[in-house]
């Protein structure tokens, strides 16, 4: 492998991508002469050049240069159904009627090609928040996060389809397979034995307190959330927040979880300061709440465990580190930046 190879890279062949040096060379679901022809096919948009962006995870992105104006391709993972993306097109557009920065699709249209659904969004020009000082970060995203939960609660919308919330049974990401998986695959040393036995410990420690908050109500409060507010999916400009990006992963938790998330997003981020924040902003929750966010926090890390194996059931070759990270953040702290 060539040590000058950049992520988002194409091969020579144009087939495939280069997705960092963890998972190497990946086939590209759509060639850039078949983004290039489905934009103009199926959404009339003369695309003169695309551009694949390397920051996507989970979903393959490009970057669509139009006669007019930029916008961006979105074609979803196979598993993503039409339900799914006509579900986040409902609630991202009521986000978007308040919250400026909210990127909604541009056209109501989900067609399939190659089994993969393609959405159209406008590219909205900015840095990412990776970019940007975590607790700038924080201070940006909170008031917009209050407005988000007072919307998705007015709009009352259940479940996504296919999504379950991090207190829903069954808990923890199928775990015991999980864990046998990588045992399979890494042996039964120390080295994957104790990482294990630390996150069985965290993972009975919170389910014992989420029967206790089920059972009380504590987590009645729960809405569409964004699900995925991560820095990557940030857009700055000027030093100012624009744009709120990727809302692939939106479903119903309860509205603490993702004031954690965001409370917890790096050790540099006062936990304290973004609870205020949030509730100065009109933020729903109790102010008593407060007291839940550390450990909704390690819930949140805890959900990372659907990772470490493949579409198969198999433990990938990342998972015992993965393992091992996910261990440390859940004795040393809970920061998931």
């Amino acid at each position: 492998m060539n040590g000058s190879t950049e992520r988002g890279q194409l091969s020579p062949g144009a087939s495939r991508f280069f997705d960092g040096a963890d998972w190497g060379w990946r086939r590209l679901w759509l060639s850039r002469a078949e983004v290039i022809e489905a934009c103009g096919r199926l959404f009339s948009v003369p695309a003169r050049a695309a551009t694949l962006l390397a920051e996507g995870m989970l979903n393959q992105t490009w970057r669509i240069a139009g006669p007019d104006r930029d916008r961006v391709l979105r074609i979803s993972r196979a598993e993503r159904t039409a339900e799914q993306l006509e579900y986040e097109r409902t609630i991202t557009t009521a986000w978007a009627a308040v919250i400026p920065e909210i990127v909604v699709a541009e056209h109501p249209d989900r067609p399939v090609v190659n089994g993969h659904i393609l959405t159209l969004f406008p590219y909205v020009e900015g840095i990412s928040g990776t970019a940007v000082p975590a607790p700038q970060r924080a201070r940006s995203v909170a008031p917009v996060m209050a407005a988000m939960h007072r919307a998705a609660l007015d709009l009352r919308l259940s479940q996504r389809p296919g999504f379950a919330a991090t207190d829903d049974y069954p808990r923890w990401y199928g775990w015991p397979e999980i864990r046998d998986g990588i045992a399979l695959r890494f042996g039964s040393g120390k080295d994957v034995t104790r990482p294990a036995d630390i996150v069985q410990r965290a993972i009975d420690e919170l389910d014992d307190r989420l029967d206790r908050w089920q059972a009380s109500g504590r987590l009645a409060l729960r809405a569409t959330v964004h699900g995925d507010l991560n820095a990557r999916n940030q857009l700055y400009r000027d030093e100012r927040l624009v744009g709120i990006i990727d809302t692939d992963d939106c479903r119903v938790e309860p509205l603490i979880w993702e004031v954690a998330g965001l409370a917890y997003s790096d050790s540099s981020v006062s936990p304290g300061a973004v609870w205020r924040d949030y509730l100065a902003a009109g933020g729903p929750l109790d102010a008593a709440d407060e007291e839940l966010l550390v450990h909704f926090a390690r819930m949140g890390a805890l959900t990372e465990l659907v990772w470490l194996t493949d579409d198969d059931g198999a433990a990938t070759h990342l998972a015992l580190r993965n393992l091992t990270d996910l261990a440390e953040q859940l004795t040393g702290g809970v920061s998931r930046g």
